[in-house]
């Protein structure tokens, strides 16, 4: 191969033609080969009319010198004078006057030299004609490739310019585009000539094979036909090949493998380094442009060495074995002592590398539980928040503690310090561990005082009362955080008989009868109230279809369960716990919680009334019932006061059915 840039001073100039025709050629692979316009320098050069006898036989040549010389200096006149002016015939020597002319015997000698100078003339002509011969020749050979002659393979032996340039075009549009195999021992990349600043061309490399030379062997070739393998005109852009060789290191190249340590049964081992292989894309390039056009090209590869060598292993292997592992750690705390054997060190023990340097740790999670295990006093349980209510229904709070363990993220780095110093002690991290219930998550510090309280009176019926007394067991203690939605039948459930339930009176469709859990529509009343008189928000409640004397007119609820609920939402910013029990023939329910709201009610007057009747009913769960109260419509509004505003006010109004008196007919 050839590069431009490494031709003669004297050849410059056409390898810079070079240059830009093959940029043309690559500019020219994306036309259509029927049309595509062929720049100047690509198209063959205009013939060069060939030279006529009468020129070639009248070329300039140094005048004769018509002087007599010895025997040697003929032969050396003969060489200088190889090419000569031959001397017009229509001009014939002068004749000498007759007064001057010569003895007989004087012009018998001048007549032998005459002689003499027309066989110099005879060689002059025959010496023009071989000169004129070898021209013409030289000439015929730089207007045609020689026979034999190949380039990559392609036979363009006897062709004309065009003939050439069209036949290799398309090998060269090939080597152009193939993509050449970068490789290394273990990998390999690519990249495409064209795009990488490598680039052949046709027009340029016939142009060199065309040049008009007078050299015999040149000459002697275009007619012997001998074949020759001529190179492909090629240009490199090294800093572009080497560019793009660099943009495959991540495909070529290989990290190093540090050195290691391995801790075993049996101590610290040493694991050898390996180096990596790095790409030297210059030299690289380089080499490549100098050999291109090939399939494939190897790598040139550099040893990569690894950050922690086989001697950085060593040495702290030995100091492994000999001092760090050597011995028991005592770890001293706040709830006692602790030993680390030499035998946990090497079983919790490792070697990592940490930025580039080699670091011993220790497994603290795994020491930790071994530690607490053999030693449970090491660790103390922490005490979850709680309250309780006393036999006066008084309030009895306990907040959360703490409980104390070892922290097994900073024990690993103490252990393995100690391990390293010279007195082998270090100080036992704890850490404290969390309730599961903290004081927070039961809002302890908001159970200052009951912010309000209701009651209502009991009726004479043993299994009603006794299903109350239940419902306040599960009532009580139940917790409502701010923004958080109370649920009665939630409280309550499940209403069974497994539930601690019993059958007694409740009101279906406006008929008495018996149900499980009867009489619980008096803990909706009572706990709606407290809620009410709280400030509370109500959510979700409804009054009875029929009033009772013992309850509000309008201000009270009922529940049942899969349709009716009595809910509401702890609207202040403080957390809120129940309290329900019976005592002095009266349900009561009290809120504990920090003072917020302070509430007024009115009720007006009742209207609408409708006096109840005696009716009969068929139903196979009918109870007899006496008349009761009249049916009328009421309505009550409530004001809630923060700090002295008004914050919320709302109106309720229900209308009472009659409450009939039935009469069972089955």
């Amino acid at each position: 191969m050839s590069d431009p840039r490494d031709e003669r001073p004297e050849e410059q100039d056409e390898l810079d033609e070079a240059q830009a025709e093959i940029d043309a050629d690559l500019d020219g692979d994306e036309a259509d080969d029927a049309t595509a316009q062929v720049p100047a320098f690509l198209a063959e050069p205009p013939a060069e009319p060939e030279p006529e006898p009468d020129a070639e036989a009248t070329a300039v040549l140094p005048p004769v010198v018509d002087e007599p010389a010895d025997d040697a200096a003929d032969g050396a006149d003969a060489e200088a004078t190889a090419v000569m002016a031959p001397v017009p015939a229509a001009e014939p020597l002068p004749e000498p006057a007759p007064e001057e002319q010569p003895a007989t015997d004087e012009v018998a000698e001048t007549k032998e030299p005459r002689r003499v100078h027309w066989g110099r003339w005879a060689f002059v002509f025959i010496l023009i004609a071989l000169v004129g011969g070898y021209f013409a020749a030289a000439v015929y050979a730089s207007g045609r490739i020689p026979a034999g002659t190949a380039v990559e393979g392609v036979d363009i032996g006897g062709m004309t310019r065009d003939e050439a340039v069209a036949a290799l075009q398309p090998t060269v549009k090939e080597l152009n585009t193939t993509p050449v195999a970068i490789t290394t021992d273990d990998a390999e990349a690519t990249i495409v000539p064209k795009e990488s600043g490598m680039a052949a061309g046709a027009g340029a490399t016939v142009d060199q094979l065309l040049r008009f030379s007078l050299a015999p062997f040149d000459i002697l070739r275009s007619f012997t036909g001998a074949e020759r393998e001529a190179e492909l005109v090629t240009v490199v852009d090294q800093d572009t090949l080497a560019e793009a060789i660099d943009g495959t290191r991540d495909d070529l190249e290989v990290d190093g493998q540090d050195a290691a340590v391995e801790i075993t049964g049996t101590g610290a081992s040493p694991v050898a380094a390996v180096d990596g292989v790095a790409l030297d894309a210059e030299a690289t390039a380089e080499g490549l442009g100098e050999v291109w056009p090939v399939d494939t090209y190897p790598a040139v590869v550099e040893s990569k060495p690894a950050a922690i060598t086989t001697d950085d292993a060593d040495a702290f292997v030995t100091e492994l074995n000999s001092e760090i592992l050597a011995g028991d750690v005592l770890m001293t705390g706040e709830n006692g002592d602790a030993t680390v054997t030499s035998d946990q060190l090497t079983r919790f023990g490792s070697v990592e590398d940490v930025d580039g340097e080699l670091v011993f740790l220790i497994d603290g999670r795994s020491l930790a539980a071994e530690l607490e295990s053999a030693d449970p006093g090491l660790v103390s349980a922490p005490t979850s928040a709680s309250f309780r209510f006393t036999s006066s229904h008084q309030l009895k709070t306990s907040a959360s503690k703490p409980g104390r363990a070892i922290a097994p993220k900073r024990l690993g780095p103490a252990v393995a310090a100690a391990a390293q110093s010279p007195e082998r002690e270090g100080e036992l991290p704890y850490k404290n561990t969390q309730a599961a219930v903290t004081s927070d998550d039961l809002g302890v510090k908001d159970l200052k005082k009951v912010v309000a309280s209701f009651d209502t009176p009991l009726t004479p019926e043993p299994v009603r009362t006794q299903n109350l007394v239940r419902g306040a067991e599960k009532v009580t203690g139940v917790v409502v955080k701010p923004d958080e939605t109370f649920s009665l039948l939630d409280a309550l459930a499940p209403i069974t008989e497994a539930g601690g339930y019993q059958a007694a009176h409740i009101i279906v469709d406006g008929y008495l009868t018996n149900g499980i859990g009867g009489g619980l529509s008096q803990m909706a009343t009572t706990v709606y109230n407290a809620a009410y008189f709280a400030g509370l928000e109500d959510v979700e409640h409804r009054p009875h279809t029929k009033w009772f004397d013992r309850y509000p007119a309008g201000r009270e609820a009922t529940i049942f369960v899969g349709s009716l609920d009595l809910r509401f939402k702890n609207n202040t910013p403080y957390t809120l716990v129940m309290s329900s029990y019976v005592t002095g023939g009266r349900l009561h329910v009290d809120i504990w919680s920090t003072p917020y709201y302070t509430v007024k009610t009115y009720a007006s007057d009742k209207t609408n009334f409708v006096q109840p009747k005696s009716v009969e009913s068929d139903r196979s769960t009918c109870l007899d019932t006496p008349m009761g109260n009249p049916g009328f419509t009421i309505t009550n509004r409530r004001e809630v006061y923060l700090k002295g505003d008004l914050v919320d006010e709302s109106s309720y109004t229900w209308t009472y059915q009659p409450d009939n008196g039935v009469t069972c007919t089955k």
